[in-house]
């Protein structure tokens, strides 16, 4: 990679960092935790950051030097998205479940590690789901790899109740 595309790079993570910063600052950007009925994006969705803002989840993490002080270490850049139904993510949110564990190096801090991905959903009555949210509970549970929180080995799945 050339130096000038490196600094554009940079430049470019370092510009979409500080325009995070003065959304939170200036109270425009969602602060509070997404709802489970979010189905649009707000302002920092798509956008990359040194940090994860309440109500955000990140499907991506890019290791370089934008978030590292002036350092010539890499660090984690979040790819930020607001949490909806349907989204595979890097972590879960408030109000949603998964119903699906994946295994990537898209959100890995380290390279060729894989990392788990959660499928989110808005949880509902009769849905099968890899964790109870808070202010539900379930009527039966079953074993399957589609809730494997370590590779090949089966996890614990729960049929959501209210």
């Amino acid at each position: 990679m050339s130096v000038a595309r490196t600094f554009r790079t940079a430049r470019s993570g370092l510009l979409a960092a500080s325009a995070a910063v003065t959304l939170l600052l200036s109270g425009a950007a969602a602060t509070a935790p997404a709802s489970a009925t979010t189905t649009t994006t707000t302002g920092l969705d798509g956008t990359y950051a040194c940090s994860v803002p309440a109500g955000y989840v990140y499907d991506g993490v890019s290791m370089n030097r934008a978030c590292s002080g002036g350092g010539s270490w890499n660090t984690p850049q979040f790819h930020l998205r607001t949490p909806v139904d349907g989204l595979t993510a890097c972590t879960s949110a408030p109000g949603f479940t998964y119903d699906s564990i994946g295994h990537s190096t898209t959100c890995s801090q380290s390279s060729g590690t894989l990392a788990s991905t959660f499928h989110l959903r808005i949880p509902a009555v009769g849905m099968w789901a890899c964790s109870v949210p808070s202010g539900w509970t379930y009527s039966a549970t079953g074993s399957g790899l589609d809730c494997a929180a370590v590779q090949g080995v089966p996890g614990t799945r729960f049929l959501l109740s209210h």
